[in-house]
């Protein structure tokens, strides 16, 4: 039971008590003692008790006796105050979590030093310096005049005309002087003759059965051609599709090259074929033409020029 309510019914159990010990004792009391007395005595003795009950904290136990005139009315009576069950300990104030610290900001990685990384600078492949070393209108000169049955060679017409009635093979004109690394430019143009016979130039010339011919027809076909022990074969061999070639009778500017083992055919400025070959390396250069089915082609050369490839 709650202290509080202990104490109240001790309270009232102590004024009953003194009811009934003053309704006791009335007779006996009455003549020495007045009602006023009476009063006060129980007044005090309410008072002396409340006041031995006041520290309730600090008292184990306490015994209260009734008067010795109540206490022969009615047996002693011992009441026990059982302490307040100490004060429950509070319970630790909830700690709070620790603020969650913030994240520290990302460090920023270090940029990046940027290598200059040089680009490959691209070779150009140096142009060859040619050297001109000779120069011929073919007008009149050194240039053979002879004719037989199958070939005549001759100045006429402003130029030299080489004319082969040989089925399947070359008429040829050469110069003596011996050549390394070459280029040749003439103007050609057909006289008279079939749609398939063709002219141009030879270079590293050994013999009559051994040297190279980079030539045109009149019908757009070039070629790039070995002979060799008398054997004719084309290492490269097309018809022009382009325009470069101009058919018939017109003038058409030949270029060949024939330099450390490359054989290189233009016509009027645009390249029409290229062979690799180190069959012959150097020789004469001169001017041919030449049938492939049918005899009787006639041509005429203008403006021979040679180039020499100047050393390093």
């Amino acid at each position: 039971m709650h202290a509080r309510s202990r104490l109240s019914v001790f309270v009232m159990l102590l004024v009953l008590a003194l009811i009934l010990s003053g309704c006791l004792n009335l007779g006996q009391e009455s003549a020495t003692q007045t009602p006023d007395m009476q009063s006060t005595q129980a007044a005090e003795t309410m008072v002396a008790i409340m006041t031995q009950q006041a520290p309730m904290a600090k008292v184990t136990q306490a015994v209260v006796s009734a008067p010795t005139s109540m206490a022969q009315a009615l047996p002693s009576t011992t009441f026990t105050i059982e302490l307040l069950p100490a004060t429950s300990t509070p319970l630790p104030a909830e700690t709070l979590p620790p603020t969650s610290t913030s994240a520290p900001t990302e460090t920023p990685l270090p940029t990046e030093t940027p290598t200059s990384v040089a680009s490959p600078t691209s070779t150009a492949i140096p142009t060859p310096n040619w050297k001109m070393v000779f120069v011929d209108d073919l007008k009149s000169g050194v240039w053979v005049n002879e004719k037989s049955e199958d070939f005549r060679l001759q100045y006429t017409m402003g130029g030299y005309a080489i004319s082969n009635k040989v089925v399947r093979d070359i008429v040829f004109s050469v110069r003596e002087e011996s050549y390394l690394d070459m280029q040749i430019e003439v103007t050609v143009r057909r006289l008279e003759g079939p749609s398939d016979g063709y002219s141009g130039i030879i270079c590293n010339f050994q013999n009559g059965t051994n040297y190279y011919i980079l030539a045109i027809g009149v019908d757009g076909w070039y070629g790039i051609g070995l002979k060799k022990a008398g054997q004719l074969k084309f290492l490269q061999e097309g018809v022009d599709q382009s325009g470069a070639v101009r058919k018939g009778n017109s003038d058409n500017l030949l270029r060949a090259e024939c330099a450390k083992g490359n054989l290189t055919l233009w016509a009027n400025g645009i390249q029409l074929a290229t062979a690799k070959d180190r069959t012959f390396i150097s020789g004469t250069i001169g001017l041919g033409v030449g049938n492939r089915i049918v005899p009787g082609t006639m041509v005429l050369f203008q403006n021979f020029k040679l180039f020499s490839l100047e050393q390093p």
